[in-house]
């Protein structure tokens, strides 16, 4: 399983393009202020700076410098992007970085994150399964889900 494509599709490098046709209601992007790394590399070449200027696209960005175990640091910008009416999952995953940041991260919590990037309840579910192959949690609600309805291929 854990080699089969998805059944459905990833939005990975297809976030504006699926935020313009209303599947998808926000998408966040990590830019590390590296020496050769764009801000355009981190979005994927996705012009989201017509679609902000215009109103139908809102960008917040929020600058963290992430400590490292070797004593140094890196600087990391998170540009946020969501529809009109759905600026508050801003905060809410603003709370699973500080979270993932303290090292608390679990399948729960990367389901909260499917959650607010737009994946529905199955599509998260099937992820999960793969990710967490072992975890309870996931297989109890992975076969709940799995009996009660197909997966979405869209």
């Amino acid at each position: 399983m854990a080699n089969e494509p998805y059944p459905y599709l990833v939005h990975t490098n297809r976030e504006l393009e699926m935020m313009l046709a209303g599947s998808k209601p926000f998408a966040v992007f990590a830019h590390e202020r590296v020496d050769g790394f764009e801000k355009s590399d981190a979005l994927a070449n996705q012009d989201f700076a017509t679609y902000v200027a215009n109103g139908k696209v809102s960008e917040h960005i929020r600058s963290f410098t992430r400590h490292l175990p070797d004593g140094s640091s890196l600087d990391i910008d998170y540009y946020f992007y969501s529809r009109r009416g759905e600026e508050w999952r801003v905060e809410a995953f603003l709370l699973l970085l500080d979270l993932m940041g303290r090292g608390a991260w679990c399948s729960q919590l990367e389901w909260l994150e499917g959650k607010l990037l737009g994946y529905t309840d199955e599509q998260n579910l099937y992820h999960l399964s793969r990710t967490y192959p072992k975890d309870r949690w996931v297989a109890e609600t992975f076969g709940k889900q799995a009996s009660s309805k197909p997966i979405e291929l869209t």
